[in-house]
């Protein structure tokens, strides 16, 4: 085959990366034809291909590259492949064995450490952004994070935002210690294979954010386990009953309360990390007081024990900021329930139990669930 492809993820500032990323191709008789989508580089074969990669320190405001520049590589035998991300990628012409342009170490050093050297503004953007980036991560959730685990576009998602902060904190640090070491020697150094690694970690978010959106669009289709819905208003009847007492969540007749006639709504998914469904019921009450019945369910079931501890964390501390459709929700321990892990609020109207993987979020206006009938239907409903 005369063509090939290769994965081509270098920054300009580890232009010298990609200089012994193209030697090393060039010495099987490989030449660089075009880089495609930012990081995919095509090879065609050539005789004695050689590369040339520069720094584009020259360029005017409107990214061009300097004529007079481009000219003088041409009178040398470099052709121009492309200006990618502010390097300038040259190969051989045909028939010619060219040296590089830049010879010399010193000049070359000078404009590099003029274009990267650290100025405060950069640092105090850098230190403001993660600053900014602690204080979101601080701040209370008032969304029900933990059932995003549970979509697969949220889990793409997460690990979208994982790979891009890994990446700037990594970037930051080798870039610091990269221009240090060049410092130290007084020119441009190969960064070696840290180059690809960060330059590899930074172009792995593209797919992935790629994948999470196509999940977003698919998963109200084809991502749900079950999407059962009883409401006379948009005339949707699949919410029966007998169909929602085939799935582990507590209904109103579980706990002695009339079936709803008016709204059940039952919805579950499923990722690699747990199971989720979410059940509620609003049935009419007995007396003034007590005017509708409330009923939710939320159910998890986690991959470990571990995730399900941690799940309890996380909704205990998302309940209590609001991230509940009743108001915020402050908890107690219950230790002698009978669960691995319990919690009651609001005069024992709602749970937050764990058992081994399985943690469940339950409760009802107006009614006791700590009670041992109450307690004994919860389990035989959510943990079977």
């Amino acid at each position: 085959m005369n063509m090939r492809l290769g994965f081509f993820p270098y920054e300009a500032i580890n232009y010298k990366a990609a200089q012994a990323w193209l030697d090393r191709r060039a010495e099987r008789g490989w030449a660089l034809k075009r880089v495609w989508l930012g990081c995919v580089a095509l090879l065609q074969r050539a005789e004695a291909p050689r590369h040339f990669v520069d720094l584009d320190a020259r360029g005017g405001f409107d990214g061009d590259v300097d004529a007079d520049y481009l000219q003088l590589c041409a009178d040398a035998g470099w052709e121009l492949v492309q200006n990618l991300r502010g390097m300038l990628l040259f190969r051989s012409a045909p028939g010619k064995s060219p040296v590089p342009i830049q010879t010399d170490s010193g000049i070359e050093w000078e404009r590099f450490w003029e274009k990267y050297r650290p100025r405060f503004r950069n640092i105090l953007v850098t230190l403001l952004c993660l600053g900014l980036l602690a204080v979101a991560l601080a701040l209370p959730s008032r969304r029900n994070f933990t059932a995003m685990l549970a979509l697969n576009s949220g889990l793409l998602y997460a690990l979208y935002v994982v790979l891009m902060i890994a990446y700037i904190a990594l970037e930051w640090v080798h870039s610091r210690w990269y221009l240090a070491r060049c410092r130290r020697s007084g020119r441009v150094e190969d960064p070696g294979p840290a180059a690809a690694v960060l330059g590899s970690l930074c172009w792995l978010r593209v797919p992935i954010l790629c994948l999470c959106l196509l999940f977003m669009v698919l998963e109200p289709f084809a991502g749900k386990t079950v999407d059962l819905d009883w409401y006379p208003m948009n005339e949707e009847y699949t919410a029966t009953v007998e169909a929602c007492r085939g799935w582990p969540v507590v209904m109103a007749s579980d706990l002695g309360l009339p079936d709803s006639e008016d709204s059940r709504r039952l919805e579950g998914f499923r990722s690699p990390l747990m199971d989720f469904l979410e059940y509620r019921e609003l049935t009419d009450g007995e007396g003034p007081d007590v005017p509708v019945y409330i009923l939710t369910t939320e159910r998890y079931d986690c991959l470990s024990e571990s995730l399900a501890k941690w799940a309890v964390r996380r909704r205990r501390e998302e309940t209590r900021n609001g991230a509940f459709l009743w108001g915020e929700l402050e908890w107690e321990p219950a230790p002698g329930l009978g669960f691995d892990e319990c919690y009651i609020c609001r005069d024992g109207s709602y749970l937050l139990f764990r058992q081994g993987g399985t943690v469940v979020l339950t409760g009802c206006s107006g009614v006791d669930l700590t009670t041992e009938q109450s307690l004994t239907a919860v389990r035989e409903r959510v943990l079977k």
